[in-house]
């Protein structure tokens, strides 16, 4: 955007002086826009697009469509269709002083945002008034940026919704009305014609309505059909009777009430409808008791059920767990053990019961020697204890709980409870410690993961929308042909990332599928480099491709080797700064056995054996190295040498498999910090291959 135009902007957003109105905007798609602005751009190229440019400007006109184009580096504004602006234009700031001053900085902020390409398209509402009448209009907007320099242009079309807005809330309130009226039933005794217009109503129907004289225009001039639930139910000249019961709402009335409603339809000689009478029958009092005796049932039912449930649970506990039940006596200092509700197993003294516990400490002893005090509020204890209903000598962990018993007076005469052998519980506690400090490892890295992934989404998609909005503007073939090209290779990279994302939690299990093809190897590499070399954005780092073929017809799986290309060189942008990143590949003979670190020196392999039997592919870059003893674990998941740098810590493992599912070899050569990295795959080819 230039100085003016800056300005300008900047300036309206501290405005307060002018008196705004809203700008009036006709919704309109993106696509037509731009489509609107190609065919007035090339309507002289053939009678097909002059026709085309007919059809849509008329069809334009019929729904009132208001297109213009803000020039930001100009800072004017002209018509583009419609003459909704003066046929000379105005400023942009003549423009947003008609916006209600609530809505000018979100309007500011969005032509910002569309002039510096920081977005294509986007949409808004605002209020706009162009007289200074402040008879607020409601807009809504849709623009599109274009141009090929900053700051870009920005056509805008507009439509006019305040009309529709308050239809639309005019219907909602009228809705609104008729469902407070419709949901209301009249009362006593009343007749109706065969159009359903009340013709007379007696003094119960009067008394019960609070009618306002003997014919109240609220009930005498609308139509019974008209009304809820009689609107819903049936049509004027409907011979069937309805019998149903409703609620009566009518505040202004004062009325609130349950009514039994029956309509019936008085029929002449031939069967058709004289009239409709109505009855009703005042069931507010009658409902209430009936709710309130079904309520009654149902906590009668429910609290049987769960009297049942709580039975066959305690029963279940323990026939099945490892439970007692227990009593103590404090008047005969005696203690009971139960193996169900009512099987007696065995007795003991209190203070034989003190003596099941292994660390008998001094707050036991206490509790034990003076029972009526210390068991006076109900407790629970784990205790390490010698078996109290086991034949065992092992020592188990036990949980002791207690309530206290009560006599008819109020004094404490014992205590009840259960005990309980808790070791597995215990045991499984433990492990469970462990597992939750394996489970937070394992959350904190996808929640890693999944923080950093939209990095490896984002590139191939800006790759896309960049080669799209550039894609109208291009008039050669060959460009079109090439720009598609680029687009749909970088929306493959974005499927097979995706791809490799579901497939990464079964990778160990050879989820990904090696499917080689003949493809000419050399044409995909150039296609790729193309993309690779858009993401690197530094000026001080050189992007170099080493290509020695023009063409190579290999049989491989190009997905796969693209992406690891693709992971290479992401890596290597991010953690270089300056000098150069320089991508390529050989054809090797396949060595007796690979060594695990340095491979062929690159000015030696043209000297090698031409029946290639493998592929060698290189990343060479003059990063920030990687220390030596750091370099075994960068083929692992989740795994970032440096936590500020962004990344998923995906690729490289990704790599790794497809290396190891291709049967070939993957590694990195580094002499330390400072010093640059190279990264390396080797796979077998599957003969023959024809360079």
């Amino acid at each position: 955007m230039n100085t003016t135009a800056t300005t300008l902007l900047t300036a309206m957003i501290g405005a307060s002086a002018y008196s705004l109105a809203a700008l009036v905007t006709v919704v309109f798609v993106a696509a037509i826009v731009v489509s609107i602005v190609s065919v007035r751009r090339f309507r002289r190229k053939s009678s097909e697009t002059r026709h085309v440019s007919r059809i849509m400007e008329h069809a334009m006109e019929l729904e009132h469509i208001t297109v213009f184009r803000i020039m930001m580096a100009h800072d004017h504004v002209v018509n583009v269709h419609g003459n909704y602006l003066p046929e000379e234009g105005v400023t942009i700031r003549k423009l947003l002083e008609g916006i209600h001053p609530d809505d000018r900085q979100a309007v500011i902020s969005f032509l910002t945002q569309l002039s510096q390409g920081h977005m294509a398209t986007g949409e808004i509402d605002f209020r706009y008034c162009s007289d200074g009448t402040q008879q607020w209009r409601y807009i809504h907007n849709s623009a599109v940026s274009e141009g090929r320099t900053l700051p870009y242009d920005v056509v805008c079309t507009l439509n006019d919704e305040t009309v529709s807005r308050q239809e639309r809330q005019q219907e909602e309130e009228l809705g609104r009305r008729y469902r407070s009226i419709f949901e209301r039933s009249v009362v006593g005794l009343a007749i109706y014609d065969q159009h359903g217009m009340l013709l007379a109503a007696n003094e119960n129907m009067r008394e019960t309505l609070h009618m306002e004289g003997e014919r109240d225009p609220r009930y005498y001039d609308v139509s019974l059909f008209s009304r809820q639930p009689f609107h819903d139910l049936m049509a004027a000249n409907e011979v069937t009777e309805y019998h149903f019961c409703t609620k009566m709402v009518v505040p202004e009335r004062n009325l609130n009430c349950y009514l039994e409603l029956q309509l019936k339809p008085q029929l002449d000689d031939q069967g058709r409808v004289m009239h409709y009478s109505l009855s009703a029958r005042d069931v507010t009092e009658e409902r209430s008791f009936y709710l309130k005796n079904r309520e009654n049932d149902e906590q009668i039912r429910q609290a049987n059920a769960e009297i049942q449930r709580y039975e066959m649970e305690l029963q279940y506990l323990m026939e099945k767990c490892d439970m007692r039940v227990w009593r103590a006596s404090f008047a005969t200092q005696e203690v009971t053990i139960y193996k169900g509700l009512n099987q007696y197993e065995r007795k003991f003294s209190l203070d034989e019961l003190r003596h099941f516990f292994v660390d008998n400490e001094e707050s036991l002893i206490y509790k034990f020697s003076h029972p009526e005090e210390a068991f006076r509020q109900p407790s629970s204890l784990i205790r390490h204890m010698r078996p109290i209903f086991h034949d065992s000598d092992e020592m188990e962990w036990d949980l002791i709980d207690s309530i206290p018993v009560y006599d008819k007076n109020g004094h404490i005469e014992g205590t009840f409870g259960v005990i309980r052998n808790i070791t597995p519980l215990i045991e499984a506690q433990e492990l469970l410690k462990e597992e939750t400090r394996r489970a937070n490892d394992s959350t904190r890295l996808k929640s890693v993961f999944m923080a950093n992934m939209t990095h490896e989404i984002r590139t191939p998609l800006n790759s896309i929308v960049g080669f799209s909005d550039l894609l109208p503007m291009i008039e050669s073939p060959e460009e079109k042909k090439e720009m598609v090209g680029v687009i749909m290779n970088n929306c493959d990279m974005l499927l097979r990332l995706i791809n490799d994302i579901l497939e990464i939690s079964t990778m160990d299990g050879n989820a990904i599928i090696i499917a080689p093809e003949v493809v000419d190897f050399a044409q995909i590499f150039d296609s790729l480099c193309e993309s690779l070399k858009q993401r690197v954005q530094n000026p001080a780092v050189e992007f170099i491709k080493e290509n020695h073929y023009t063409t190579l017809t290999l049989s491989v799986d190009q997905r796969r080797i693209q992406q690891v290309i693709t992971n290479f060189v992401t890596n290597a942008v991010k953690y270089t700064q300056q000098g150069h990143i320089r991508v390529g590949y050989k054809l090797l003979p396949e060595a007796p056995s690979v060594p695990s670190d340095p491979l062929v020196p690159l000015d030696s392999l043209d000297s090698l054996d031409p029946s290639p039997q493998e592929l060698y592919i290189y990343c060479e870059d003059t990063g920030t190295g990687i220390p030596k003893e750091q370099q075994p674990t960068v083929f692992e998941r989740f795994v970032k040498l440096n936590d500020y740098v962004q990344g998923t810590g995906l690729g490289l493992s990704i790599c790794k498999a497809i290396a190891d599912r291709y049967g070939g070899k993957i590694g990195v050569d580094s002499e330390g910090l400072g010093h640059g990295s190279t990264f390396w795959l080797r796979i077998p080819l599957t003969p023959p291959n024809t360079p």
